[in-house]
C-alpha cells in the first residue's frame, strides 16, 4: 500500500460515472495529508518546546521543508541523526519527535499500519505536558486511521489536535486539521458539516496568509458545471509549487472536459499534469502512475487503443504499484483496447486481471460501508450533543453577559447617585460655607451699624443733654435777669415800665412750647416709642408728666428739672410723687430705674 491521496486519485479514475463525486471529495488528501503542508510563509513559527539546542536546530531544517512542501529535498540522513540524538540524550521526549519527524517525513511512500504503529509509540513516549506535541501526534494518527477507514478514530483524534491548535494560535496545522476533518465529513456523507470546516480551514489559513489553492479544490468539490470549473483554475493559480494539488487539479479538469466530449483538452490538463510530475514531482511513481491511467483513460476515448496499450503496460510493469487499488482500473482500459483490436487471447487475460482487482476493491469498500454507517451516526450525535452544549453555554453567556451588564448599569447608578449626592454635598457645603460667610459679613456689618448707631444714640443723648442743660441754665440766666431788674427797680434805678417789659418778654420765653416741641423730636428720635410706652403703661400721663419722664431718663436732678420747667424743686418732687402713684409703682421700686427701662438704657 501507498500513498492514501494517490488511491483516491485511483478511485476518481476507476470510478463510474455516479461514484465520481464521492471519490473527488477525497482527491484532495494525498497532497494534503501526504505532505500535511502547503505554501506557508516563514511567518508561521515553529510551535515546539525547545528541549535540545542541536535535536531542535534540526528538526527546524524539516520543519522549513515541511512548511515549504520540499519534503522530498530532506536528507535521510537528518532524520537518522534525529534518532540518534534522542538515543544519546536518553530523553523519551526527544525519542517521540524523532519518531514523528520520522513518520512525517516519509509519509509519501509509508504503509498506513506501519504509520500507525510508530505513532502510538510516540505517543506512549510523549508527555502530556507537551501538548502541542501530542497534538501533532494525534493529527498524525488520524490522517493515518482516516486511510483506514477507521473514521471514529480519526474523528477523536482530528478534533483534539484541532482544538490544541487552535489554543496554540496555529492558523496553518489549525486549518489542516479542519481541512481533514472535512475530508472525513465528506468521506461519510455529512456534507453540511464539511461545509463548516472548510470555512474554518479557509479562515486558518487567511490567518497564517497562506494560499487558498486546497480551499478552492475543496469548493469545487461542492460545486458543479462551469463553477466548478473556475474553482479548478483558481486552484491551480494560487497553488505555486504544490505540485500535488495542482495536478490533482489537472486531472479533475482532464476528466471534466472527458465527460463533456472535449477530448483534446482533456489531453492537454493531462500532459500538463505530467510536466508538473516531471518538474515538481520528481518522477513519483504512484503519481505518474495515476495521471498516466487517466491518460490512457483519453486515448482510448480517442480511439488510440494501440497507445493504450503501450502506455498501461509500461505503468503495470512499474514496480510498487502490484497491490495498489487504481490497478483494476488499469486493466480495465488494457481489455477495452485489446478488445477493440481484436486480441481476444490479451483482452481475456487482462479481463481476469481486471475482476481480481475490481473484486477485491469491493470487498475493501463494502467492508468500509458499515464503518462509515456506525461513525456517520455517532458523530452526528455528538456534533448535536456538541451544538447543543454550545447553545447552552451561549445561553449562559448570555445570562452572564446579561447580569454583567445589569450589575454595570446598577453601578453606573450608584456612582452617578454617590457622585450627584457628593456634589449636593459639596454644593450645600459651599452653600453654607458662602451663608456662613454671609452671615458673617452681615454681623460684622450689624454690629459695625450697632456700634455706630450706639454711638450715635450717645451722641445724641450727649447733645440733648447739653441742650437740656443749655436750656436750663438759660432759664437760670433768665431768672437772674429779672431778679436783677427787680433789685434795680425797687432802688429806683430804672422805671416800672422797662421792669415789665423785661418781666414779660421773660415770662414770655419762659412759657414758650417751642423748645419743648423741639426737645420731644430729637428725643423720640433717639428713643423711639418712648412716650408711647409710658402711654401704654398709664393713660393718665399728662404732657407735663412724660415732659418729666424724659428729663428723668436723661439723668438730670431734681434741681436741673426744676430750672427746666421753671419750678421749685419741691414741686419736682411733688410731680415725681404723683407720677409713682400713677404708674403704681411699690416702696421699694424706683421711678428713675423703670423710666431708664423704658427708654432702653
Amino acid at each position: 500500500m501507498r500513498s492514501f491521496g494517490m488511491k483516491i486519485l485511483f478511485r476518481l479514475l476507476q470510478s463510474t460515472r455516479g461514484e465520481r463525486r464521492a471519490v473527488m471529495f477525497v482527491l484532495f488528501f494525498s497532497a494534503w495529508f501526504c505532505s500535511a503542508s502547503v505554501y506557508a510563509s516563514d511567518s508561521v513559527g515553529y510551535h515546539f518546546r525547545p528541549i535540545d539546542e542541536e535535536f531542535d536546530r534540526i528538526a527546524l531544517q524539516l520543519y522549513t521543508l515541511d512548511l515549504r512542501n520540499q519534503r522530498e529535498r530532506a536528507d535521510g540522513r537528518l532524520v537518522a541523526s534525529l534518532d540518534d540524538i534522542a538515543r544519546r540524550r536518553g530523553n523519551k521526549q526527544l525519542k517521540a519527535r524523532a519518531i514523528y519527524w520520522r513518520v512525517r517525513m516519509g509519509q509519501m511512500s509509508a504503509n498506513p499500519k506501519a504509520c500507525i504503529a510508530l505513532l502510538c509509540e510516540a505517543r506512549r513516549l510523549s508527555s502530556a505536558a507537551y501538548e502541542y506535541d501530542n497534538a501533532c501526534i494525534n493529527y498524525q494518527l488520524a490522517g493515518n486511521y482516516e486511510r483506514l477507514g477507521n473514521y471514529l478514530k480519526c474523528y477523536h483524534l482530528g478534533r483534539s489536535a484541532e482544538a490544541v491548535f487552535r489554543k496554540t494560535g496555529d492558523s496553518f496545522y489549525k486549518g489542516n486539521a479542519s481541512l481533514l476533518m472535512a475530508q472525513l465529513y465528506l468521506d461519510i456523507d455529512i456534507t453540511d458539516q464539511a461545509a463548516v470546516e472548510l470555512d474554518s480551514a479557509e479562515a486558518a489559513y487567511r490567518a497564517a496568509g497562506l494560499p487558498l489553492n486546497r480551499i478552492y479544490f475543496f469548493r469545487a468539490q461542492l460545486s458543479t458545471g462551469p463553477k466548478s470549473i473556475a474553482l479548478y483554475h483558481k486552484s491551480i493559480a494560487s497553488g505555486a509549487n504544490d505540485w500535488a494539488m495542482t495536478i490533482q487539479s489537472m486531472s479533475c479538469i482532464s476528466m471534466a472536459c472527458m465527460a463533456a466530449g472535449q477530448l483534446d483538452s482533456a489531453m492537454v490538463y493531462v500532459d500538463r499534469a505530467l510536466e508538473v510530475i516531471r518538474s515538481q514531482g520528481r518522477g513519483n511513481v504512484l503519481f505518474t502512475a495515476l495521471v498516466n491511467i487517466q491518460k490512457g483513460r483519453v486515448l482510448y476515448e480517442q480511439g488510440r487503443y494501440a497507445e493504450t496499450i503501450a502506455l498501461l503496460s509500461r505503468v503495470a510493469r512499474q514496480e510498487g504499484v502490484d497491490d495498489e487499488r487504481f490497478m483494476a482500473d488499469l486493466y480495465k482500459y488494457l481489455w477495452r483496447s485489446w478488445e477493440a483490436l481484436h486480441y481476444d487471447r490479451e483482452a481475456y487475460a487482462c479481463l481476469k486481471r481486471y475482476q481480481y482487482y475490481y473484486e477485491r476493491n469491493e470487498k475493501e469498500l463494502k467492508k468500509r460501508e458499515v464503518p462509515k454507517a456506525v461513525a456517520r451516526e455517532v458523530i452526528a450525535r455528538q456534533n448535536d450533543q456538541m451544538r447543543l452544549l454550545e447553545k447552552n453555554a451561549e445561553i449562559s453567556r448570555n445570562y452572564m453577559y446579561l447580569a454583567l451588564l445589569l450589575v454595570i448599569i446598577v453601578g453606573l447608578i450608584v456612582v452617578i447617585v454617590a457622585i450627584w449626592f457628593r456634589q449636593r454635598y459639596k454644593l450645600r457645603e459651599l452653600e453654607n460655607r458662602q451663608l456662613r460667610d454671609s452671615l458673617r459679613q452681615e454681623t460684622l456689618i450689624y454690629n459695625m451699624n450697632l456700634k455706630n448707631f450706639e454711638n450715635d444714640i450717645k451722641h445724641k443723648d450727649c447733645e440733648i443733654s447739653s441742650s437740656t442743660l443749655l436750656l436750663a441754665n438759660k432759664n437760670e440766666v433768665l431768672q437772674q435777669i429779672s431778679d436783677i431788674t427787680k433789685r434795680y427797680y425797687d432802688n429806683g434805678k430804672i422805671p416800672h415800665e422797662y421792669v415789665d417789659q423785661v418781666n414779660n418778654a421773660i415770662k414770655s420765653s419762659l412759657q414758650n412750647d417751642d423748645e419743648w416741641s423741639r426737645f420731644k423730636f430729637h428725643f423720640d428720635a433717639v428713643h423711639p416709642g418712648f412716650f408711647v410706652k409710658l402711654k401704654e403703661m398709664c393713660q393718665d400721663l399728662t404732657e407735663n408728666d412724660l415732659r418729666l419722664c424724659a428729663y428723668i431718663s436723661i439723668g438730670l436732678r431734681a434741681k436741673e428739672i426744676a430750672e427746666m420747667l421753671n419750678v421749685t424743686p419741691d414741686s419736682v418732687n411733688t410731680n415725681r410723687y404723683r407720677l409713682r402713684k400713677k404708674l403704681r409703682l411699690g416702696r421699694g421700686e424706683s421711678l428713675d430705674a423703670l423710666i431708664r427701662k423704658v427708654a432702653g438704657n
